[in-house]
């Protein structure tokens, strides 16, 4: 199991920090136990293992803690049984009633004990998302950023009763988060949401899971070149895997870099990186790794479409820049647009067509036409690359001042793939309407 595999890997790291060479086994005796199983309140769930099962009275006359009994009960698991889900964190289940029967083989394989305690080591170091889902990566520098905030968790759960435990993996991704934007390990406080107990009624706070969009706005920023494999899954009565996925972090970073040169140079109010950051995507987790890569496109931001030219001019919805929250929005949409196209000729023509046609349409009303309107609004509402030439040409044959920014235009459109064409007139029609809306100088 890749949980495994983390394990090993994590741990030849850690070995090598603190000049140690503890066997997985050993370290998880002595580092992980102490913090995640020596108690009531754990930090991990792996489900149907020693941990969470009704200790023998025979057992417990022997003077040892719960604690210490489960230890064992697993250890001797370890030794004795088959490896299973509930000895080795991923594994198949053992028999073939369980709900991940299906991955259980008749094929005899030898799986070292090391590899068993290594899972438990991987697991641990999970990054949990929104989505109910986790991510891991090889990268060891991340590995050993996840691991400082193990003793943090388990000094928030000692010191808040009613703190709800094993949400190791939620605590992850929150807290590598937090590290990769250079925040104090010191002053870190997770954001917790107040639920009640369906079975008592009682009241508890659990972690809030991380939106996926963060962390991966977050590695961007500390990762700007890299494109990090990360493996994504979820453990739980029924094991789910999406696979190894590629996060494009330089093609994430863009939204950043035209933050600051598009927006900055255009004078307009600066979206803060927490803006940014609360990016509400299109799509979820589970559907953004089927893209198979998780770059821009995964990012779309919610809403976009119902601002795309639709095949029907009625159902082409108007822009409303004149509140705060609105305005941030389309903000958000522009800078994305901007991001796809990453071509800077692409955003020049767009403020340019943008403001030929609020001229063309002032020309209009001076002679008390409104064919002008109507054009201008059919440009910006032009769903396919013959549409769009056509009302660019009868714009032209109105307005020949237009003659060679039209021409560059069309130069430009002919040559886009066709799903950037959308993108690119509703960036049109959002230059349009920001540079409407400004207040006009005396």
């Amino acid at each position: 199991m890749y949980t495994s595999f983390i394990g090993k890997k994590f741990l030849s790291a850690w070995n090598t920090k603190v000049g140690k060479g503890l066997t997985a086994r050993q370290f998880f005796d002595e580092i992980m136990f102490p913090s995640f199983f020596d108690g009531e309140r754990h930090l991990m769930h792996v489900h149907g293992s020693a941990f969470f099962q009704k200790i023998a009275e025979k057992d417990l006359a022997t003077g040892k803690s719960e604690s210490e009994i489960r230890r064992e009960n697993l250890h001797k698991s370890v030794a004795t049984k088959y490896p299973s889900g509930s000895t080795f964190v991923g594994y198949a289940a053992e028999g073939t009633t369980g709900t991940t029967s299906g991955q259980v083989t008749g094929i005899s394989v030898k799986i070292d004990h090391e590899e068993i305690y290594a899972s438990w080591i991987g697991e641990a170091l999970a990054m949990g998302v929104s989505g109910g889902f986790y991510m891991i990566s090889e990268r060891e520098e991340l590995l050993l950023s996840v691991f400082e905030g193990w003793k943090i968790y388990r000094k928030f759960l000692d010191q808040t009763p009613n703190l709800k435990g094993r949400q190791i993996e939620t605590w992850n991704g929150q807290w590598i988060a937090y590290r990769l934007d250079g925040g104090d390990p010191e002053e870190f406080y997770p954001s917790f949401e107040e639920k009640t107990d369906v079975k008592t009624k009682a009241k508890y706070w659990a972690i809030n899971t991380l939106e996926w969009t963060k962390l991966v706005f977050s590695l961007s920023k500390k990762l700007p070149g890299e494109v990090l494999t990360v493996y994504a899954y979820n453990l739980s009565q029924t094991n789910t895997t999406l696979g190894f996925l590629n996060l494009n972090l330089p093609e994430v970073n863009r939204l950043f870099q035209f933050r600051d040169k598009v927006f900055l140079n255009k004078g307009e109010s600066m979206l803060t990186y927490q803006e940014i950051e609360a990016l509400e995507p299109l799509f979820n987790f589970k559907r953004a790794a089927e893209f198979g890569a998780i770059g821009l496109r995964a990012l779309e931001p919610d809403k976009l479409r119902d601002y795309l030219p639709q095949r029907d001019p009625k159902k082409n919805k108007g822009l409303n820049l004149t509140k705060a929250e609105a305005h941030k929005q389309f903000q958000i949409f522009k800078l994305w647009i901007y991001a796809m196209l990453n071509r800077t000729e692409l955003l020049e023509l767009a403020g340019q067509i943008a403001q030929i046609l609020l001229q063309f349409e002032d020309a209009g009303k001076e002679r008390g036409k409104k064919v002008n309107d109507q054009l201008s609004e059919e440009v910006q509402g032009a769903t396919s690359l013959r549409v769009f030439v056509d009302k660019l040409g009868e714009v032209l044959a109105l307005f020949p001042a237009a003659s060679e920014t039209f021409r560059k235009t069309v130069d430009n459109a002919v040559k886009m793939p066709g799903d950037q064409l959308p993108l690119f007139v509703a960036l049109i029609r959002f230059e349009y309407n920001y540079q409407k809306y400004q207040p006009k100088s005396d």
